[in-house]
């Protein structure tokens, strides 16, 4: 997985001003320990060597001794502002680094607001759909023809107290198979979905449905966890946020969306090897599928993590799935 647009841009700019801060404290200690060393050159020059001790009987020998320890203080020194050197150039080249990612991410996030701020974009709930969306003429993965009409996670059984989705999802084929080849992930449903908090709730709802867990309090604390994660990896589902381009992850032979092979997608920000190899049964082949991305990501999450089945302990061991702690990708 990988952190999606939605990190917390003030958070690395605060790691950026404490970076600098420490970078000044390191040459403030620089002029420090310098004085010190030239005030302990000079007292030893002055004091010992004038003679302060020369009629003391053996005075020649603690002198010696006085300088001897004096030389070995000055070597210490001296590695010490030879290791601070090394950090003050290593904290310049870190913040230097640190502030081009807060680049990058102010600038993706100026994208996707200007991108939803347009009319006309996205799958979002309510939307007019797009040609092709239900006629099954759309074909991801290089014409598997996987979209068809009465198909998909609409079909699966609604779980209590489950509000209606009132958005014009593609009508996906449901897939059989736990896990799948990563050559089977699907691309056909970039921007075809709902967005916003409301349809990743219903999809986690979904999700769990395929995954069999039906115990209220585990779906809840699934639901939190699961929502806290779209929030920050896709901005729940933003269509301009489903594809990061950008980070280590982005490399990689061009797929049917456009992007590389390996490109983090979906609202939960899976790769498509991840995606493929905790695929759900019972849910979609396409990555931008939320209900099976979403699912996908649960399975990852308990095999990589250890999370228990009913989620109880999801954001304590999970750091992105948790509200009170920063975001951190997972």
């Amino acid at each position: 997985m990988a952190a999606g647009f939605g990190v917390e841009l003030g958070e690395l700019a605060k790691i950026q001003k404490d970076f600098q801060q420490i970078q000044q404290r390191m040459g403030e200690l620089n002029q420090q320990s310098g004085r010190i060393k030239a005030a302990m050159t000079k007292a030893v020059a002055t004091d010992v060597s004038a003679g302060l001790l020369g009629n003391v009987l053996g005075a020649g020998a603690v002198i010696a001794q006085v300088y001897e320890r004096v030389d070995a203080i000055k070597e210490r020194m001296a590695a010490l502002e030879a290791t601070k050197k090394q950090l003050t150039e290593n904290l310049q080249e870190d913040t230097r680094k640190l502030g081009a990612v807060l680049k990058h991410y102010q600038e993706a996030e100026r994208r996707a607001h200007e991108g939803v701020s347009k009319p006309g974009k996205g799958g979002h709930p309510g939307q007019p759909k797009s040609p092709g969306h239900s006629t099954g003429e759309h074909k991801p993965g290089g014409g598997t023809g996987s979209h068809k009409p009465g198909g998909g996670h609409h079909g699966q059984p609604k779980s209590p107290n489950q509000p209606e989705h009132h958005g014009d999802d593609p009508k996906t084929e449901i897939s059989h198979a736990g896990k799948i080849a990563t050559g089977d992930v699907t691309y056909g449903g970039k921007g075809k979905y709902g967005s916003g908090e409301a349809a990743c709730r219903e999809y986690i709802a979904k999700a769990l449905d395929a995954m069999g867990i039906t115990d209220p309090k585990a779906r809840e604390a699934w639901t939190q966890g699961m929502l806290t994660i779209a929030k920050r990896e896709s901005s729940y589902n933003a269509p301009t946020s489903q594809v990061n381009l950008w980070d280590t992850n982005a490399h990689g032979a061009k797929q049917a969306d456009g992007a590389p092979l390996n490109s983090s997608r979906g609202g939960w920000q899976t790769i498509p090897s991840t995606f493929a190899a905790y695929h759900v049964k019972g849910t979609s082949t396409d990555i931008y599928d939320p209900v099976a991305n979403v699912a996908a990501s649960m399975n990852y999450i308990q095999s990589r993590y250890h999370v228990s089945a009913d989620g109880h302990d999801l954001a304590s061991k999970v750091q992105q799935a948790d509200p009170h702690r920063s975001p951190r990708g997972y």
